[in-house]
């Protein structure tokens, strides 16, 4: 033979969730969300929870005609080498009472004749967590971490110099909007007597007296000047929220695959972006990213409705 039966079986059950031995027993499984150790602070990613059913003994074809397909027999050959495979296991579980299916998991007889069945943890048979591994996570206070607003009066001298340029440019400005207050109606005049033709009618209907008194409009434009000086600024700093509960969708080991998977998201109006990469070097890709982890929890339960597998992340 090419491979062993074993392989065949372990290549199934990552295509199928039910692979049947004939005259033995079936295996069944079961999609499993991501899990978080919080006693370790290990999370582990969405699996495959494989179980044997001793009662699914009926020939369903499918790993007959796929030893059929791969050693290139005749489906009757194939049949064949798994009844005598199915003869070796029944014999080693009298002898010993175990066996081994390589990547799948251990087969046991009890006492009582039934057989019991351990998975293999070393082989995740999820393919939506290709490339994925377990990690260790951070604990995280209950509290959660806030930048409050903080309102700053300027004392220093630095704020004062400020102060003293923005008035430098204010004071022309409020200088020439004090003449303009005050002398509107000579300003009118003007511009009546331009539209006549006449311009040199100011003259004649404006006494020479009325001149303007610029001491006293130095004088008032100084006192606001004070005033705003005076008057404490504020300065709200912006309160930042950090989004550490990330909705990890996927690990990719090329960048473009990681980019275009994120734009493929993207347009499936998720907020997905690129989290870092694991220990072993893939990038990750996730569907959103929260700042609370009930946040993170209630996105998921969304995404598992819509069929969807993802874990939550927190960095």
């Amino acid at each position: 033979m090419k491979n062993t039966i074993d392989t065949y079986i372990s290549e199934l059950l990552f295509l199928h969730d039910c692979v049947i031995i004939p005259n033995l027993g079936g295996f069944v499984g079961n999609n499993k969300s991501a899990i978080l150790n919080e006693s370790s602070g290990i999370i582990y990613p969405p699996s495959k929870e494989i179980l044997f059913n001793k009662n699914l003994t009926t020939n369903d074809g499918l790993l007959i005609s796929h030893i059929a397909i791969k050693e290139s027999i005749r489906i009757n050959q194939a049949k064949e080498l798994a009844e005598k495979y199915v003869k070796n296991i029944n014999e080693k579980l009298k002898k010993i009472r175990t066996f081994r299916i390589e990547k799948v998991g251990l087969l046991s007889q009890g006492i009582d004749g039934n057989i019991l069945f351990l998975q293999d943890s070393f082989t995740n048979y999820n393919l939506n967590s290709f490339g994925l591994k377990s990690e260790k996570t951070k604990k995280v206070d209950k509290i959660e971490k806030q930048i409050e607003s903080i309102i700053l009066p300027i004392t220093t001298k630095t704020g004062r110099r400020k102060v003293w340029r923005a008035a430098a440019i204010l004071l022309p400005i409020i200088g020439i909007s004090l003449i303009s207050i005050t002398h509107e109606d000579k300003i009118n005049n003007i511009y009546s007597q331009m539209a006549n033709l006449n311009p040199f009618a100011i003259f004649e209907s404006e006494p020479t007296t009325t001149e303007i008194d610029t001491k006293t409009i130095e004088l008032e434009t100084i006192e606001i000047i004070k005033e705003v000086i005076e008057t404490p600024i504020i300065v709200i700093e912006e309160k930042i929220i950090e989004k550490n509960f990330h909705l990890i969708a996927g690990a990719f080991s090329k960048e473009t695959n990681a980019e275009k998977f994120v734009l493929k998201l993207q347009n499936d109006n998720y907020n997905s972006s690129i989290v870092g990469k694991t220990k072993g070097g893939l990038i990750r890709v996730c569907f959103d990213s929260f700042a609370t982890k009930e946040e993170a929890t209630t996105a998921l339960n969304i995404l598992k409705s819509d069929n969807k597998s993802a874990w939550i992340l927190s960095l």
